[in-house]
């Protein structure tokens, strides 16, 4: 099962860079080990295109590291994907990218504008987490708040950060991380067509 999910983590790893939701050795995703109370998530300082399934590292729920076949230690966003695993049961994948558009409208502090019915469909709101350092206890307290807060919705925007997407598999995760992005691409578009 470990196998299995290292594979998969690495693939939607790389495909996140390639797809450039992230650039530089930026983001990380995580999945749930299901049935347990383990985590394999991206280490820090690694490109998610430089991801294979060696160089994830298994974690506790308290963030202790249990494996990590290349000596690597866990993001330091381990924080605050371990947060979301315990808020939300149903969560078994956490996507955090910096998409350019997405990432861009995070700057404003608000909600990203939902400007396609699929959008409005599939997420209801995305709300702003409030601007902290990375791998910060604030930071990881924002997002605990921003998940505890909106039990029903699936992703967020982070303010001058980039996204948040949480999903029943890393699957799903990811496309909704994607698809922010391509909302945020059309919001972008949208308002550029209303200034004419």
């Amino acid at each position: 099962m470990n196998c299995y999910y290292r594979t998969l983590l690495a693939d939607f790893s790389r495909r996140s860079f390639a797809r450039g939701l992230v650039g530089g050795a930026g983001g990380n995703l995580s999945v749930r080990l299901p049935g347990t109370d383990t985590v394999l998530i991206t280490p820090t300082g690694v490109s998610l295109e430089e991801i294979s399934p060696e160089t994830s590292v298994l974690v506790d729920l308290e963030g202790k590291i249990l494996e990590s076949p290349l000596g690597h230690k866990g993001s330091k966003e381990t924080g605050f994907h371990l947060l979301a695993y315990k808020i939300r049961q149903e969560v078994q994948a956490v996507v955090h990218l910096h998409p350019i558009y997405a990432t861009a409208f995070s700057t404003s502090g608000k909600p990203l504008p939902l400007s396609t019915v699929a959008s409005r469909l599939i997420f209801k709101e995305v709300p702003c987490i409030p601007c902290f350092n990375p791998g910060s206890k604030e930071l990881a307290d924002a997002v605990s708040a921003a998940i505890s807060g909106n039990p029903d919705l699936k992703a967020f925007i982070m303010q001058d950060h980039g996204v948040l997407a949480l999903g029943p598999d890393i699957t799903t995760a990811y496309y909704l991380a994607d698809l922010l992005e391509h909302t945020a691409q059309v919001a972008f578009m949208s308002e550029q067509i209303k200034a004419f």
